[in-house]
């Protein structure tokens, strides 16, 4: 059998099965997930209707709405049809994917923008800018850039693995992840990158190696890796070293993206944000078909009526395990969510 009937009692069983499963049984339906990860299944109705879930999304959102979520260029265009603010973008193919693609559609294909574009669309969109692969997600992959020597080597490397990289302006603004379901605001969290804190004795190693021990993931690895490429352009364009001694109570950030799952930090400012702000997130949901979503913004003050604001991207399932285990407090807001999700799903039964 694929897929088991899942209790809450279960051990070993990670946040959101174990919060739908208690959900699941306070109704009397079904929750059945695969044996190896509880990561995807579905939930079932007495009367035999089934609702797949793969991690954090749930068939609420149509296939077309999640994967347009999934696609930067996609939603991007969708914003921007839509008269939403968002960063300036261009799309980079390997070459390997415009080969390809021209044997099958040569009209297409030269249509394309390969890597020996990137350098003049770079100096179009304005340095800073980041690279990012055009379906990652979780930040993997997301890097700043600078100047063009910089470009060219990020990007070849990047383009090994992806076929689509996206460039897309730098914007500054505070991080924020809007949980929005059916038009309605559930949670904002406020992103904060990862970054080390200075004390006036240990070295920036050796707060680094500290931090990264406090980042474990629940299958018992790490969030960050001590060698990644990123943490150490941070510490240099500081003005830093790995032997160098950071003043007491000096914050150094270490990457540029403050997603949760890279070591991030998350605080609750829901009840922080103005009618516009939230306006923008639902709106955002809305022109990409998307029910329930995870809507990253950046923003200087939330607070702000008026407050200049930039969507980066829309997230069709997103996590809430980093949020719930950042404070005690949290875990209420999460169990309502959840809570939404389930009765949406059931209603449209």
């Amino acid at each position: 059998m694929q897929f088991f009937p899942v209790s809450p009692d279960l051990p070993s069983l990670p946040l959101a099965p174990r919060l739908l499963a208690e959900l699941c049984q306070e109704k009397g339906i079904k929750l059945a997930l695969d044996r190896e990860f509880f990561y995807f299944g579905y939930i079932e109705t007495g009367g035999g209707k089934r609702f797949p879930i793969k991690g954090g999304a749930f068939a609420l959102n149509s296939y077309s709405a999640g994967e347009a979520a999934r696609d930067k260029d996609f939603s991007g265009r969708l914003l921007q049809d839509a008269g939403l603010p968002t960063p300036d973008f261009k799309l980079i193919h390997s070459d390997r994917a415009i080969k390809q693609l021209s044997t099958a559609n040569p009209h297409v294909a030269q249509s394309l923008n390969p890597i020996t574009k990137a350098p003049a669309i770079a100096e179009s969109l304005g340095y800073p800018l980041f690279i990012k692969p055009n379906e990652g997600t979780q930040g993997v992959g997301v890097q700043k850039v600078s100047d063009e020597t910089e470009l060219k080597t990020r990007l070849k490397t990047a383009l090994r693995d992806n076929d689509r990289m996206l460039l897309q302006t730098a914007v500054s603004g505070a991080d924020y992840r809007v949980i929005v379901l059916d038009g309605e605001v559930l949670a904002i969290i406020e992103r904060r990158a990862l970054s080390i804190m200075g004390n006036g004795t240990n070295t920036i190693a050796e707060l680094l190696a500290e931090k990264i021990r406090t980042l474990t993931t629940r299958t018992g690895g790490y969030k960050v890796d001590a060698g990644d490429p990123r943490l150490l352009k941070a510490i240099q364009e500081a003005g830093y070293d790995l032997t160098a001694i950071l003043q007491s109570g000096k914050r150094l950030p270490l990457l540029s993206n403050a997603n949760l799952s890279t070591g991030g930090e998350a605080v609750d400012v829901t009840d922080l944000a103005s009618p516009s702000f939230k306006a923008l997130a639902v709106e955002a949901a809305r022109v990409c078909g998307l029910r329930y979503a995870g809507v990253d913004i950046l923003c200087d003050d939330l607070s702000e009526e008026q407050c200049s604001a930039n969507i980066l991207e829309l997230n069709a399932g997103p996590g809430l395990t980093n949020f719930w285990q950042a404070a005690p407090h949290h875990q209420q807001r999460v169990r309502t969510i959840y809570r939404g999700v389930l009765e949406a799903m059931l209603e449209s039964a």
